[in-house]
Formats: C-alpha cells, sequence, structure tokens
C-alpha cells in the first residue's frame, strides 16, 4: 500500500512536468523520423559516377546493368550518374556528394569481343576512383566492381570454378536499412530516461521530501521502489511510442511486440539504478544532469545501439563468448530486439539475452539502491 502511494505521488510529480516528460517520451521517436529523413527510400542509395570512354556497345550494357541493381524491395541501390569532366568528378567525391568513379576505358568492347573469340591480349583496365577514407566508397567500390565483373563473365564465356550461394537469415533478406536502426533506437528511447530518474530523485533530495518520508514508517525499499515503478512505466511507454512511429513510417516488425515491451521494461530496470547511482553523487539536479551523459554515453555506444562495434572477448562459458561489453545490460537488449524484430526469433530463442540482461539489471538496480541507501537514506 505504501509503494502504491509513492507511485502515484511519483507519477503526480512527472505530470506536473510536462516539458521534461514529454522530451523524454518523444527522443525515441525523433531518433525514428531522423533516420527516415536520412533514409527516405528505406536503404541507402550510393552515388556513383561513371565515365564511358567506350565506344562500343558493351559499356552502355554495363552501365544499364548498374542502374538495374537493387535492393530485395526495389528501392535501387546505385545512382548511376554520367559524368565526362574527370575534374568534376573529383570534386563531388572530394565534397562525399558521391561514392566513386567508375572509369571505363576506350578499348572495353574491343578487349571483351576479343576474349569472347579466345584471343589473349592485355586486359582492359577500368579505374575506381575514390576518397579511402570515406565509408561508403568501399561499398561503392564493391558493387560496381562486382556488376562490371559478372558482366565481363558472361561476355566473354568465362566459367569459374567456383560459385557463392547466399542463404539469408530469418527475414533479413527483405529488410531495409531504416528497419535495421530501429532495434537499437528502441533501446535509446529507454536509455535516454536516466536523466529524469536521476533528476527526480536529485529534486526529491533538494527539496528534503526523502528525509520527511524517512521520519514516517515507511521503509527505504518501499520509497525507492515507489520512485522506480513510473520510470519503468515510462520507458515501457516511451518504447511503445517509438515503435509506433516507427511502424507509420514503414517499419515492419517480424517478431512479438509484447516481446520488446518486455526487454524495455526489463532494461528500464537498469536504467533506474543508474539513475539511482547518479542521485546518490549529485548534489543539484543540473548536476544530476551533467553526470547522466556519462552512463549514457555508454549504454548508447558501447551497446552497439547507435552503431555495430566489434567484441572484445573475455572469456567462454559453455561455449558462449562473454565479451567486455556484456556487462552493459542494453547490450542483450539490442541482440534481443534484433533477432526478435529482424529475424523473427521467439522469446525462447533469446533465452540467453533475456536471462542476462535481467540478472544485469537486477544487479545495477540493487547496486543503485546500496549506493543511494549509504548516502542519503541512512538512518541517524
Amino acid at each position: 500500500m505504501k509503494i502504491l502511494k509513492i507511485f502515484w505521488k511519483s507519477l503526480k510529480e512527472q505530470a506536473r512536468d510536462p516539458v521534461t516528460l514529454g522530451l523524454s517520451l518523444i527522443i525515441g521517436p525523433f531518433f525514428v523520423l531522423l533516420y527516415w529523413l536520412m533514409i527516405p527510400s528505406g536503404s541507402t542509395t550510393y552515388d556513383v559516377l561513371v565515365q564511358n570512354l567506350d565506344t562500343g556497345p558493351q559499356g552502355r550494357e554495363a552501365i544499364t546493368l548498374l542502374e538495374a541493381l537493387a535492393y530485395p524491395s526495389g528501392d535501387p541501390l546505385l545512382e548511376v550518374i554520367s559524368v565526362n569532366d574527370v575534374a568534376r568528378a573529383e570534386d563531388l567525391l572530394e565534397d562525399r556528394d558521391a561514392e566513386v568513379l567508375l572509369i571505363i576505358p576506350v578499348n572495353f568492347s574491343t578487349k571483351l569481343e576479343a576474349a569472347s573469340r579466345g584471343e589473349i591480349q592485355n586486359p582492359a583496365e577500368v579505374t575506381l576512383v575514390g576518397d579511402l577514407t570515406n565509408p561508403y566508397y568501399a561499398v561503392g567500390a564493391v558493387m560496381a566492381g562486382t556488376v562490371i565483373d559478372e558482366f565481363v563473365q558472361v561476355q566473354t564465356g568465362e566459367i569459374r570454378p567456383v560459385q557463392f550461394v547466399e542463404i539469408a537469415l530469418g527475414a533479413s533478406e527483405g529488410r531495409s536499412e531504416f528497419d535495421l536502426y530501429i532495434p537499437g533506437i528502441l533501446i535509446i528511447s529507454v536509455v535516454m530516461l536516466v536523466f529524469i530518474i536521476s533528476m527526480t530523485i536529485t529534486y526529491e533530495v533538494e527539496a528534503g521530501t526523502l528525509r520527511r518520508l524517512q521520519m514516517t514508517s515507511m521503509k527505504t525499499s518501499d520509497l525507492l521502489i515507489g520512485i522506480s515503478l513510473p520510470t519503468v512505466l515510462l520507458g515501457v511507454v516511451s518504447l511503445l511510442l517509438t515503435l509506433f512511429v516507427a511502424i507509420l513510417l514503414g517499419f515492419n516488425s517480424q517478431g512479438s511486440i509484447w516481446a520488446a515491451l518486455l526487454i524495455g521494461g526489463i532494461t528500464a530496470v537498469a536504467v533506474v539504478g543508474i539513475g539511482l547511482i547518479v542521485a546518490a553523487f549529485s548534489k543539484s539536479v543540473s548536476q544530476a544532469f551533467i553526470i547522466a551523459n556519462f552512463p549514457l554515453i555508454f549504454f548508447m555506444f558501447f551497446s552497439g545501439a547507435v552503431y555495430p562495434i566489434p567484441r572484445i572477448i573475455l572469456f567462454q562459458i559453455g561455449g558462449l563468448n562473454i565479451s567486455l561489453y556484456d556487462l552493459l545490460p542494453p547490450t542483450h537488449a539490442v541482440m534481443a530486439l534484433n533477432k526478435i524484430l529482424t529475424l523473427g526469433a521467439g522469446l525462447a530463442d533469446v533465452l540467453y539475452e533475456i536471462s542476462s540482461l535481467l540478472v544485469l539489471s537486477l544487479v545495477y538496480y540493487l547496486i543503485g539502491i546500496w549506493i543511494f541507501q549509504r548516502r542519503h537514506l541512512r538512518m541517524q
């Protein structure tokens, strides 16, 4: 009953600050909209500049194949732009308005026709130009080079002894690039709540509310659980709102939404624990806001929520690789959501990720309670 009273009190106090509450809820949908605007077709299209110096038909046929390259959804994979001025093309590459320049040589058709007749000649030199520091260059160059290579194979009648066959896991084949970002953004929408929980609790300390409640018969556990529950609920609502906006913008979930909500709720428990630790070392609301940025950065950038990162393996348990970043609860949350929403996995398929997430979230929460109690709720 006491927990319920604190729960309603915390809900009312959050409602009295609609600006903070609103910002906490819209941050996830904002990121979804931002990624949707950055990837309007649902997947990245790579700009390939082509200078066709060939006077025969094969050069034009190769360009047609480049233009036809597309994602399974039908969206174009390459945006082929014809150029005549190499200097202008290099300016576009330097400004990263294009990824790669493909130069088809003057003797392209002649060399292919000779090779098809079995005549051995010096090969035609197809040139790729680009900024090697541009991460998109490698992708664009590989795709353009692969198309030309396959075209040459067909034109010359060359038979290769090895053929690669691609098998997509789950429903990953039909996923757009926009779809691939959504699981991480869903976790970000929950992790961002570290601000509201740490600032809310710090405000209660500043205002003396916790000290007055401590003078009553209320237990510390009742107090902290009552304060934590609204944030966990807010985390679930934030994830649901973010997922709803993503679906409106074209995201297609391959798995259970209820499973995603469960993962979001468990992750929120870890976020509350971090919020308690931040509040324990904060003397003011503004200081809590500044300190909360540090765990936020670790949760966002080292869990794979924003961008995939290589795993640093520490040891193995039962054949499972345990990495350094597995100590962060959002790491398991992102992996579980990727499997559920992208590959269509069920809860049984992510039992390890959910179990690890649950254990770590409880550990973070209990540590947060212990530190906060020692610094602010120790009885005199």
